[in-house]
């Protein structure tokens, strides 16, 4: 579905009265949901005398109570009480093989035979887990490991500053690259500024500069401005699709343009990739989009969710602004960390390459995704609702409330936007209750092992959730 025709199906969404699950319902949901989990729901107990917040797992459905997971294996998963559902956040779309797939995991053994993830000293694996990578994204030249996706953003802002001596930084309004205090403005939802940056004083992200996603002259005012001034700009960051996974989606010639204006300025382009690389092809998003950036990031994944799980790597030159020791009166940035690059990490990187690759799970996934998008827009066309369903490859969006759809900007469309994130929300735990496991309640990844089938039991677990919404 093109960009145009999304943004016309959200402003009749957006322009539709908010009808929501009712509360009675909701009361029986959560009273069926004990029921079936007592396990379940008593370990969520637990784990709130012992874990802050009581879950250290973000995108986990709290409502009623955070699942705590016994088995995994396919598309499925098991609770403590042995009840099934049907995966469709895959990791936050890290998992494209299925869980526990054993091909990858008796790969992963045999490697730990031999190797403990604490050698501390070069492995073979990252030669043939960069080599995996440069095939197919010839971007990168030269690459380093970190341990998550957001230490990769770190490290990435900090080779771009060392290599062109500047120091802001562009990123879009609601677009997420991970808790890097410096990127803790404007995410999720686009002019939320600080509203996410508690804890972090001011000054951390002072150099961080906010443009709305798609506007190409806001961007370009940003550059020229900042470019003029001493400072400078040295990097603009983007999320190849526009912000949490294509939930904020781009024009068709928004990347052409960022690429052809950091040009012009002379700025590094930097893609994060944690959604995008390998998810919309072996190449990524800019092998996707036909743009190559300076540098990439990479997160979970790159090692299928293996730990630990993040990436930069880029043109020669940029990388090369990198240094793992203390260098006195040098001018390279400094990057750490004991177990980067380790065999687990870097073996657990080529074998889930080179499995998608053998296995075509990118092919498979993407053809799941593309039923289950035709299946779901069926299902509210008969329906008589103004929801709809697109997906990008193998990611799936499926609108119904679009809270993310209104301007945070305007005061007037805060309470708004709330109660539509509610509607989602109540979505969210009534398919949970049914077996379904969705991220946020509008939207998910499939994974190559996702089958017609199962698409069928999520479009019946959404037609007794249609059941109850009124119209």
């Amino acid at each position: 579905m093109e960009y145009e025709e999304i943004q016309e199906r959200l402003k009749i969404i957006t322009n539709t009265p908010i009808k929501l699950i009712p509360d009675d319902d909701m009361a029986k949901i959560r009273k069926d949901m004990a029921k079936k989990c007592p396990i379940t729901k008593e370990m969520d107990k637990q784990f709130r005398t012992h874990i802050a917040g009581g879950t250290e797992h973000q995108l986990a459905i709290k409502d009623p109570f955070v699942l705590t997971i016994k088995r995994s294996s396919g598309t499925r998963m098991w609770d403590m009480d042995d009840n099934e559902y049907i995966d469709w956040l895959m990791s936050s779309g890290a998992c494209m093989l299925g869980h526990n797939f054993l091909p990858l995991k008796d790969e992963i053994i045999k490697v730990y035979h031999d190797l403990d993830p604490n050698i501390y000293y070069n492995n073979e694996w990252e030669i043939k887990s960069v080599e995996m990578i440069k095939k197919y994204v010839p971007s990168i030249e030269l690459m380093q490991y970190f341990q998550s996706g957001t230490e990769a953003d770190m490290a990435a802002l900090r080779i771009a500053r060392a290599f062109t001596k500047k120091e802001k930084i562009i990123k879009c309004a609601g677009s997420y690259h991970g808790w890097c205090g410096q990127l803790c403005v404007d995410m999720h939802v686009p002019f939320s500024g600080a509203m996410e940056a508690h804890g972090i004083p001011s000054g951390v992200y002072k150099n961080t500069l906010v443009v709305p996603l798609n506007d190409v002259k806001a961007l370009e005012d940003s550059l020229k401005k900042w470019t003029e001034k001493r400072s400078g700009v040295a990097a603009v960051l983007v999320d190849p699709l526009g912000g949490d996974a294509g939930g904020l989606a781009t024009k068709k010639d928004w990347l052409r343009s960022v690429r052809e204006l950091c040009d012009k300025y002379n700025v590094l382009l930097i893609f994060d990739e944690v959604i995008t690389g390998f998810r919309l092809g072996m190449g990524g998003a800019q092998e996707y989009f036909k743009i190559k950036p300076d540098l990439t990031l990479f997160g979970k994944l790159l090692t299928h969710g293996f730990p630990s799980s993040g990436a930069v790597g880029g043109r020669k030159d940029v990388m090369n602004n990198l240094t793992i020791s203390v260098e006195p009166g040098g001018n390279k940035a400094f990057v750490g960390g004991t177990l980067r690059g380790n065999p687990l990490t870097a073996a657990s990187t080529y074998w889930t390459l080179k499995l998608m690759e053998e296995h075509k799970a990118h092919e498979k996934a993407k053809n799941a995704a593309e039923d289950l998008v035709k299946k779901l827009n069926l299902l509210f066309e008969n329906d008589g609702r103004p929801y709809f369903a697109h997906n990008i490859e193998s990611i799936v969006h499926f609108e119904t409330f679009s809270p993310l759809a209104l301007d945070l900007s305007d005061i007037n469309n805060v309470e708004i936007i709330m109660k539509r994130a509610e509607g989602v929300d109540r979505i969210a735990t009534a398919l949970l209750s049914q077996g379904i496991i969705t991220k946020y309640g509008n939207r998910g990844f499939t994974c190559m092992q996702h089958t017609n089938e199962e698409n069928d039991k999520f479009i019946d677990a959404f037609e007794n959730v249609l059941q109850m919404i009124p119209k």
